[in-house]
């Protein structure tokens, strides 16, 4: 009988274990590979070729192009003249000087640039979270390769007024549950320069995990069956 109860309280144990797992929470924000993280938990933004998920807007799609010595590169931004402030402990980011204060200022072509930035949750799929977004002239965000935020508007232009901006508070993108997936996440920014001047992307925001400690669950309920197992035969 002692035993039983053993194995009964010691399987409780590992299924409350589970259904109290702490959630974890993520910070997420734009840096440069020349900078440094501000505290975040994901890695710089880099500039990558344009995905087979890219968003279709009529421009043409680039890769940048950038120097591996120094790679993507903080814009500095002193007031919000022209762009609103960094959101967080974030920066502007751009593949080159593209800011509206940069000197010598870098003009980058009409179309679209593509930026990544990853992020590992653990052994876990259950996260949600969201993100503010600034960018210039606009942007496109996925998750995992799920578009989760479509640039509105036509034309696109200088700062666009529809969709994601570059003033203000930022653009809040809710990143969808069913779009995280075990280990590392990748998002990634088509940034469309439309305007012919200034261009980057700035975000800021994080993501709540749950742990899935799913063999703590199976040990617990294996236990208390085991435990009701015995106690039948003794009963018999």
């Amino acid at each position: 009988m002692l035993s039983c109860f053993k194995f009964s309280a010691l399987g409780l144990v590992f299924v409350l274990s589970t259904a109290f797992a702490s959630a974890d929470s993520i910070s997420l924000g734009s840096w440069a590979q020349d900078a440094t993280n501000g505290g975040n938990d994901n890695s710089a933004l880099s500039v990558i070729a344009p995905p087979s998920y890219a968003y279709s807007n009529g421009f043409t799609d680039y890769t940048a192009p950038v120097n591996p010595l120094i790679g993507t590169q903080s814009l500095t931004v002193t007031n919000n003249s022209v762009w609103s402030l960094p959101i967080g402990n974030s920066s502007w980011v751009s593949y080159a000087q593209t800011g509206p204060q940069s000197s010598s200022f870098v003009t980058a072509p009409n179309g679209n640039y593509f930026f990544t930035s990853t992020f590992n949750i653990g052994a876990t799929s259950d996260a949600s979270g969201s993100i503010a977004v600034l960018a210039d002239d606009t942007v496109a965000v996925f998750l995992n390769g799920q578009l989760v935020s479509i640039p509105i508007g036509t034309g696109y232009p200088h700062c666009a007024n529809a969709g994601v901006t570059c003033t203000g508070d930022g653009t809040v993108i809710e990143l969808p549950s069913d779009d995280f997936v075990s280990g590392v996440n990748t998002l990634t920014f088509q940034v469309v320069q439309a305007g012919g001047a200034e261009f980057g992307v700035d975000f800021a925001g994080s993501v709540s995990t749950v742990p899935e400690p799913s063999s703590l669950f199976l040990l617990g309920s294996g236990l208390i069956g085991t435990a009701g197992l015995l106690l039948r035969k003794m009963r018999a």
